[in-house]
């Protein structure tokens, strides 16, 4: 996670023309896949053509599982445009001998949809592999393909929406 914070902010430093502040945004994430809840609450930072969303899970109180995902968007049109996605996704299972943490890498793709009023809409299409799941007395797993199973579980394809408002240029 650490790591990909740092690569973020490098990414964001190298490609980011000269500005007065970040823009800022924040909504609803709402979902149609089976890989995470169907609607988490998003918020993040627009640096110039890299957009970055940190995505909270507010359904942990439903059934004691929680998602976190860390994720950046390179607009290579501009703020506002379509652009390559990328992150993390940390899942908590809450299980008989404790919590389970499975790690996930994001990628996927993202544009911008009409917009709703003062609401700027989103789609993204996403590939979320599991890399790395451990904890609640488990023994670690990492990502493996010798089943054709292991391709179904640990591999999930999903779309999302986004609905925010914010200060960015692309809403303006």
């Amino acid at each position: 996670m650490r790591f990909l914070l740092a690569a973020v902010l490098v990414v964001v430093g190298s490609t980011s023309p000269a500005f007065a502040g970040p823009d800022w945004h924040a909504g609803l994430d709402v979902r149609i896949d089976q890989g995470a809840h169907p609607v988490r609450v998003t918020g993040g930072l627009t640096f110039g053509n890299v957009d970055t969303w940190l995505v909270l899970d507010p359904m942990i109180v439903t059934d004691g599982q929680h998602d976190l995902d860390l994720l950046a968007a390179w607009c290579p049109c501009g703020p506002g445009g379509w652009g390559l996605l990328g992150g993390w996704r940390t899942t908590t299972i809450g299980i008989e001998d404790g919590t389970q943490f499975q790690q996930k890498l994001i990628l996927g793709v993202t544009a911008p949809l009409p917009r709703l009023g003062p609401i700027q809409a989103r789609w993204a299409f996403e590939l979320a592999t599991l890399v790395v799941k451990h904890g609640a007395g488990l023994p670690t797993e990492a990502i493996g393909f010798s089943q054709g199973r292991d391709f179904i579980d640990l591999v999930n394809f999903g779309m999302f929406v986004t609905f925010e408002l914010g200060s960015r240029r692309d809403a303006k």
